[in-house]
């Protein structure tokens, strides 16, 4: 048993606990609001239990329009898919988030137009963003490699009857188009394309349709698969991604290119600062017919360069590799070769000059 001081210790204690308490608790909230860097946000509690972020007050007041598609919500279940992602994004995984947003930044010049050129939602620059973080080199374990995460054998295989999406790309020894920027974002626009326009989609007690024609389901579809999204939907008598249950991965998976998104776009809102960047701009020379084998470090010295710059954007041939072969046997080699922005017209000229081709 405790003795009378101990008591009166204890007691005294607890009383002084439960009067500083509130003191307390108004001072961490003052300083974790100090915390915040000039201009940015303060969290925004949301609604929705143990959600730290919610949305723009725009978003709240005005609905939400994404790809150009009217998100629901106003359901209780899309929302919490929503910003469950959100709130995992800018807590959990913050520094993987900077830095796609920053990578997003980076690229934009050659994936933006691309997208347009298809006619694809600008928020699909996002996805290459989960795909691959924008590594040229991502290998996942199922054997998906580049910036889009194609598996060689849809990435080789290309559609039949449809070469307006052909989105097929060359893989061989000395490269891998999979790891080029411009040539797997063209190839991911014309896949995405044909998923959504094309595909046919064949559901019960309807009429066959060509393509998803929801831009939610065929992002789905891109990475579930296009008949593991129709089996599903045909067992569950669906028509929208919201309400098709489906792999684990592909219910987190477009709920989590939304969310980046948003915090893309409203990034003052979520106290997001991203440094500006320079973009990656570089000219494409097409048809090159190499008369012999142009190395990486000549190609560097040719442009006054260095052999990793001449890498960064032909990213396509391994590293290891660093050439463009001559020849393939007897046969010459057609290649397309990325140089720097401006450079394209000196680039030719000193092949010529050194006997890389032809002079016309």
């Amino acid at each position: 048993m405790m003795n009378r001081s101990k008591k009166v210790f204890v007691y005294t204690f607890c009383f002084y606990i439960i009067l500083t308490l509130p003191a307390y608790a108004e001072h961490s909230a003052a300083e974790e609001a100090s915390s915040i860097p000039p201009g940015c946000s303060a969290p925004h509690f949301s609604s929705l239990d143990g959600a730290r972020y919610g949305f723009p007050p725009s978003i709240e007041k005005g609905g939400l329009t994404f790809a150009g598609v009217k998100i629901p919500i106003e359901r209780p279940d899309v929302r919490k898919r929503i910003l469950k992602q959100v709130n995992y994004l800018l807590q959990d995984r913050r520094s993987k988030l900077l830095h796609w947003l920053l990578k997003a930044d980076t690229h934009s010049r050659v994936i933006l137009p691309i997208l347009k050129e298809y006619d694809l939602p600008e928020e699909y620059i996002y996805l290459a963003a989960i795909e691959s973080s924008f590594n040229s080199r991502a290998l996942s374990s199922a054997g998906a490699y580049g910036f889009w995460q194609f598996i060689k054998s849809t990435a080789v295989c290309g559609p039949h009857g449809c070469d307006q999406y052909d989105w097929k790309m060359n893989i061989n020894k000395w490269k891998d188009e999979r790891a080029n920027l411009s040539i797997s974002t063209h190839a991911a626009a014309r896949y995405l394309c044909w998923l959504n326009r094309v595909k046919k989609v064949d559901l019960e007690n309807s009429p066959p349709r060509n393509g998803f024609q929801d831009w939610l389901l065929t992002s789905a579809a891109y990475n579930a698969g296009p008949q593991r999204v129709t089996k599903q939907m045909i067992a569950f008598k669906t028509t929208s991604y919201w309400d098709t249950p489906l792999p684990i991965e592909t219910e987190k998976y477009v709920p989590r290119w939304m969310a980046v998104w948003l915090i893309h776009k409203y990034r003052d809102f979520y106290g997001i600062r991203i440094p500006k960047q320079q973009h990656i701009k570089f000219d494409t020379v097409l048809n090159v017919k190499l008369q012999k084998d142009l190395s990486f470090t000549t190609m560097a010295k040719l442009l006054s360069s260095t052999p990793r710059e001449v890498w960064a954007i032909n990213t396509e041939v391994a590293p290891e590799k660093g050439v463009f072969p001559g020849k393939k046997g007897r046969s010459g080699i057609h290649h397309t070769i990325n140089v720097p922005h401006g450079m394209k017209s000196k680039f030719l000229a000193q092949l010529a000059k050194h006997g890389y081709i032809k002079n016309k």
